[in-house]
């Protein structure tokens, strides 16, 4: 009895195995090849005081209701934005998203901005919402 036991969570513990290294590193059967780091999916520039750039990577998008700018003290900074186009998204529905370059020009800028932005690939991954800090000397 001891050897069948022994036996069949031997057969559960390959199995196991072998469906996690399937899975790929982020736990799902995506295939890491295909899925870029979040530094090259999204790529940010700050040439001038009031403007930010986000490149974004063929076969991914950045929501824009969730891609904001904020103050030093949190606020969130009026922007004008690059056009969006509306994405069925599975969970949220039609949603507004930005696709190749997102163009933001901010309202009264000040020195130190905090950007704030998520986005996904196409193949079904989100990555986390991403902060970086943009300064700017005049």
């Amino acid at each position: 009895m001891q050897r069948v036991i022994v036996g069949v969570l031997l057969m559960i513990s390959v199995f196991c195995a072998s469906t996690v290294k399937a899975q790929g590193p982020f736990g799902s059967s995506f295939g890491g090849a295909d899925l870029l780091p979040v530094e090259q999916a999204f790529t940010v520039s700050h040439p001038k005081a009031n403007v930010i750039e986000i490149s974004i990577a063929d076969g991914t998008y950045l929501y824009d209701e969730r891609t904001i700018i904020q103050n030093d003290a949190g606020t969130i900074l009026k922007t004008s934005r690059s056009v969006t186009e509306i994405y069925d998204d599975p969970l949220f529905g039609p949603t507004p998203v930005h696709r190749n370059k997102l163009h933001m020009m901010v309202t009264d800028a000040p020195d130190l901005m905090v950007l704030t932005f998520q986005g996904c690939a196409d193949i079904g991954f989100c990555y986390p919402p991403q902060q970086t800090e943009l300064s700017f000397s005049r």
